[in-house]
């Protein structure tokens, strides 16, 4: 009986538990992330560093960050989808911004959007990826289904 039990919970509850939570890990660490549950808090920081943070109980004391860079680059890509081809970095300079996280896990890098120039994707990417973490579904899903 407890095998039938076992069999049932591994064939069915990902299906059900699919559309809402990822668990999202690497040989190190797993983290259980809620893809469909929107972020309370951003913040940015120098050099293209960003953090959403995650409350994901009732209390306040239960909170997990999300972290991460942005970059613009000349590179562009498909909004809310991973590249694992690109190579990037908060010095580079283009039109096109990317966003990786690198904490709790390492994602590739996922597009956010073009900017009218340069100096444009320079001043908004980091607000943007830390946004695009913090508001949709579908952003949060590429970045954590394309963990390394």
């Amino acid at each position: 009986m407890k095998k039938m039990i076992l069999i049932f919970i591994t064939l069915f509850m990902p299906i059900v538990a699919g559309a809402t939570t990822m668990c999202v890990h690497s040989n190190s660490y797993v983290a259980t992330l809620l893809r469909s549950r929107d972020g309370v808090s951003v913040t940015t920081g120098a050099n293209g560093a960003w953090t959403t943070t995650f409350d994901y109980y009732t209390s306040s004391l239960n909170t997990m960050n999300v972290s991460g860079l942005a970059a613009c680059n000349e590179v562009a890509g498909t909004v809310n989808a991973a590249d694992g081809t690109v190579s990037t970095s908060p010095l580079d300079t283009g039109v096109n911004c990317w966003c990786a996280m690198n904490a709790p896990l390492v994602s590739d890098w996922v597009y956010s959007g073009a900017y009218a120039d340069d100096a444009t994707c320079a001043s908004s990417c980091t607000a943007a990826c830390a946004n695009n973490v913090k508001t949709s579904a579908a952003f949060r899903t590429a970045m954590y289904e394309s963990v390394w």
